[in-house]
């Protein structure tokens, strides 16, 4: 746990969130108490060159000087090979260079904990990977489970154990929605508004897990892959 002089001192700074871990990507200005100012851009294969830039105009549009940063999170995957690199790369090094402390979320938990603080039942977030494969895990109220890279009819076994009712959310039930419709009577998929996770929702979660005592070094800060990158395959993605 943080100090109680270091959590008062957060409240009154800002958090960047960054995240990069998809097609849509977005920065995001939050603290305590106040809604977030946020930017989204489109980001397929295009994270490097948009990035800074967003992170730019955010901070004029919400007159918050660099100086105000008092933590960077950032959206750490599963999602993109390119763009997870790119956003972990750049909250590091702006982190070191501004003396300020840096966390990661997972992708998974960006997507399914503010879905399970409020659905009913279970929730399961579906990340979609390049190779037609799903990165899947449950979310709970406060929590998320491991994040496993499984194809769908794995994702089907375990969806089907189910009782009661389910909600799923995140690229990979926006890319398979009818396969899971056909399989899953009475299943709840969530639209394109919840296919990619917004940087407002990482800056909190980070906030929080700053909070809570999480690693928070810049240098610490490593991409969740889950999978080998598909450039090791000879794609890139």
């Amino acid at each position: 746990m943080i100090s109680e002089a270091m959590e008062d001192r957060i409240r009154t700074v800002w958090v960047l969130g960054i995240e990069t871990a998809g097609d849509v990507g977005s920065v995001a200005l939050w603290r305590e108490g106040e809604v977030p100012f946020e930017l989204r851009f489109p980001a397929r294969r295009r994270h490097a060159e948009r990035l800074a830039p967003a992170v730019r105009t955010l901070l004029a549009e919400a007159g918050v000087a660099p100086t105000d940063l008092g933590l960077i999170a950032v959206d750490i995957g599963p999602g993109s090979f390119t763009g997870v690199r790119i956003g972990v790369s750049f909250a590091k090094g702006m982190a070191q260079a501004m003396g300020v402390p840096s966390v990661g979320v997972r992708q998974t938990e960006a997507l399914g904990l503010p879905v399970a603080a409020w659905f009913p039942g279970r929730v399961a977030s579906l990340v979609h990977d390049r190779r037609d494969l799903l990165y899947f895990a449950w979310a709970f109220p406060g929590r998320a489970g491991r994040d496993e890279s499984l194809p769908l009819d794995r994702v089907l076994e375990k969806l089907r154990e189910v009782a009661g009712e389910l909600c799923l959310v995140g690229s990979g039930a926006l890319r398979f929605r009818a396969e899971l419709a056909r399989a899953l009577p009475g299943v709840y998929i969530l639209g394109a508004e919840w296919a990619y996770p917004g940087a407002g929702v990482v800056a909190q979660l980070g906030y929080k897990r700053f909070r809570d005592g999480a690693e928070a070094d810049p240098k610490a800060l490593e991409p969740n892959y889950v999978q080998p990158p598909l450039a090791k395959e000879g794609n890139y993605g």
